[in-house]
């Protein structure tokens, strides 16, 4: 066999060992069914003091996940507005960018928790991501206390 066949079947070696960890038959996680986002759409405009949303699902490259903002009346509690928003959405598909507006005035996620543009604290804050598709009842902390927890 001459080098070059050597080391072309070398490479074919070499190449199987690494794509063997992408086969079909290696172990997945299961697939998650997320809340269709109609459904969540539909809840986040039944919050009391929800007057009007912009929510979408964003599928650009580079900015993709739910984003908008939710229009809000001047006697709601913007925080439990946001933190129910978030619960909600958290059920559906994965990235939020998602503000409330009462007036001029805009609350973010962060202003629940600086921590929350991170996973790890919508896993701790919400609890696990279902994954059968069913829309839950949520009750966030925020609807329970009369300032955001910093």
């Amino acid at each position: 066999m001459s080098r070059r066949c050597a080391r072309l079947a070398a490479a074919l070696v070499a190449g199987a060992v690494l794509l063997g960890g992408c086969s079909p038959s290696a172990p997945r996680e299961p697939r998650r069914t997320p809340v269709p986002d109609e459904e969540i759409f539909e809840a986040v405009s039944q919050i009391p003091g929800v007057e009007s949303h912009t929510l979408s699902y964003n599928t650009n490259f580079g900015s993709t996940g739910y984003n908008g903002d939710v229009i809000i009346s001047q006697d709601a509690d913007p925080y439990c507005v946001l933190d129910t928003t978030l619960a909600l959405l958290r059920q559906g598909r994965a990235y939020l960018s998602v503000s409330v507006r009462q007036g001029d005035e805009f609350t973010d996620p962060w202003d629940l928790d600086s921590d929350l543009p991170l996973a790890t604290a919508f896993q701790e804050r919400y609890g696990p991501r279902t994954d059968d598709g069913i829309l839950r009842e949520v009750d966030p902390p925020a609807c329970h206390t009369t300032a955001p927890s910093q």
